[in-house]
């Protein structure tokens, strides 16, 4: 699945993930470091989910209004490449 989908879902996933369970009583504590370390990542990947849903509202907006120039139009094709291979590497 990984290579598929990238380690950058699998990594966002995993700090939703720790971020949604807190650390229980009990279990080991190198176990406990990591969902403490990735759910202080948590705001990052958050900012890094909606900058690049903005991005891609503009560009889909900007694609299907037919509004803009055409320069204009194949940035907006640029941003969503950039996005889509952001978020598939």
């Amino acid at each position: 699945m990984r290579k598929i989908f990238g380690n950058q879902l699998e990594f966002v996933v995993s700090v939703l993930d720790a971020r949604r369970q807190p650390v229980n009583a009990g279990i080991d504590p190198a176990e406990a470091q990591v969902r403490a370390s990735l759910a202080a990542q948590y705001s990052k990947v958050v900012m890094q989910i909606l900058v690049s849903c903005a991005i891609l509202l503009f560009s889909f907006y900007v694609i299907l209004t037919r509004q803009g120039s055409e320069p204009l139009q194949k940035a907006a094709f640029g941003f969503i490449g950039t996005v889509v291979g952001y978020w598939l590497r």
